[in-house]
């Protein structure tokens, strides 16, 4: 794990979480704008991480703190290349150490409800599904929310 912030990415950061948004979103053209302004809508206790490999940032996540006492992986995205060795559970692992440095109850995280590879990633990671939330992603489009305990 290269480096955590409480605000935005290095300019070499941005450029590279824009590149895996690219590759892993649906976004594709507006994957800057996407970025640029969840960045510009952190809130105070949020916290950016970016796991590097031979500096270049491959792996991304946003936490932010829940209403009630979790801490939520709000983003997380590895660029397809660096998929399936370890740096989501790293990136996750990460959030475990946060979440219990702020004396946090569980960690949390939301997908599509049909987002199987997701869910498959969160499941094998000890998450349990905790929710759905009706039209997250818009009409029709529901949210499945994961808990993890860690305290």
């Amino acid at each position: 794990m290269a480096h955590g912030k409480n605000s935005s990415l290095r300019k070499k950061d941005f450029v590279d979480y824009v590149a895996v948004l690219e590759k892993t979103t649906r976004w594709k053209k507006n994957a800057a704008s996407m970025l640029t302004g969840r960045l510009e809508q952190m809130k105070k206790g949020e916290q950016v991480w970016v796991a590097e490999v031979d500096t270049r940032g491959v792996g991304f996540m946003i936490l932010a703190p829940n209403h009630d006492d979790s801490l939520e992986v709000d983003w997380l995205d590895v660029h397809p290349d660096f998929q399936r060795l370890g740096i989501g559970t790293l990136l996750l692992k990460k959030a475990v150490s946060v979440a219990k440095a702020k004396k946090k109850q569980a960690l949390s995280i939301h997908t599509w409800e049909s987002n199987q590879k997701t869910l498959g990633f969160a499941y094998k990671n000890g998450f349990e599904k905790y929710e759905t939330i009706k039209n997250f992603y818009g009409k029709r489009k529901d949210a499945v929310r994961l808990k993890k305990n860690i305290l």
